[in-house]
């Protein structure tokens, strides 16, 4: 299966005492894969910079660079599918050129994708995405 991760998610799936830590864990373990644009990764880069150690932050950022559960997909044509919050159509324009099964996210941004019919893209709240798809 392939995701794309919003950004908030993606932090908060980091910290063990998240009830979304069961999706960072399971990116580790390859149970899916998680697609990445440059654009996405200079968020990540950018939040975990801020709220973890320098260290802490140097081992995730590397890990997603070499990990064979990372797929890079970096998107040639901008949609522009939300217009409330723009920023937020990195994701949706990776998950699109990625082919990925969903946006994980909770934001709500990301709600009038359902009424998009074509390009489609499906997204999933992670408690959703969490339940059937991954082991705690």
């Amino acid at each position: 299966m392939r995701v794309v991760i919003d950004t908030n998610v993606f932090v908060e799936s980091l910290s063990r005492t998240s009830p979304y830590h069961a999706i960072f864990e399971n990116l580790v373990q390859g149970s899916f894969f998680v697609c990445v644009s440059t654009s996405i990764l200079l968020e990540y880069e950018e939040i975990v910079y801020a709220l973890h150690r320098k260290e802490n932050a140097d081992r995730l950022m590397n890990f997603l660079s070499i990990s064979p559960f990372v797929i890079f997909s970096e998107p040639t044509y901008r949609f522009n599918l939300i217009s409330v919050d723009p920023d937020d159509n990195k994701f949706v324009d990776c998950a699109i050129v990625a082919n990925a099964d969903y946006v994980v996210t909770s934001d709500h941004h990301f709600d009038v994708l359902k009424y998009v019919d074509f390009p489609k893209v499906h997204v999933m709240h992670p408690e959703e995405f969490i339940k059937p798809y991954l082991q705690k």
